[in-house]
Order: C-alpha cells, then sequence, then structure tokens
C-alpha cells in the first residue's frame, strides 16, 4: 500500500503543527488511501479556530470551513 500525500497537504500541517497546533487529515482522504484510491480532495483538522488559521495563513489563499457542533 502506497500512501501519498501531495506536499502543499504536507504543508498546510506541517505549517499548523509548527505554530503549536495539531493537525490530522480526516474524511474521505483517509478513506481513499486507505483503499488504495486516489483522494479528490483533502480535509485536514485541526484544533487551531478559525481566526488563528488565517493569521498563521494570513498570506495564503485559502478555503475554512468550520463546522458547528
Amino acid at each position: 500500500m502506497k500512501l501519498e500525500v501531495p506536499d502543499e497537504v504536507k504543508s498546510v500541517a506541517e505549517t499548523l503543527e509548527k505554530a503549536g497546533y495539531q493537525a490530522y487529515l480526516v474524511g474521505g482522504c483517509v478513506r481513499d488511501l486507505l483503499l488504495n484510491r486516489d483522494p479528490k480532495d483533502w480535509d485536514v483538522a485541526t484544533n487551531a479556530k478559525p481566526e488563528e488559521i488565517q493569521k498563521i495563513f494570513a498570506l495564503k489563499k485559502i478555503y475554512l470551513a468550520e463546522i458547528l457542533p
């Protein structure tokens, strides 16, 4: 089984971790990797709040989605 994560996704996780937060791949991309499929998108869960993410990635174009309980 070959689990390849794109450099851009690794960079997001590493940037969050360097800022002191946790970062995990979640959702369909994990399922697809385990089934040896190519993921269509990549989901990263973190304990950083949306405002903190905006500060960390201030100079990058990103899409934020907030899941409310």
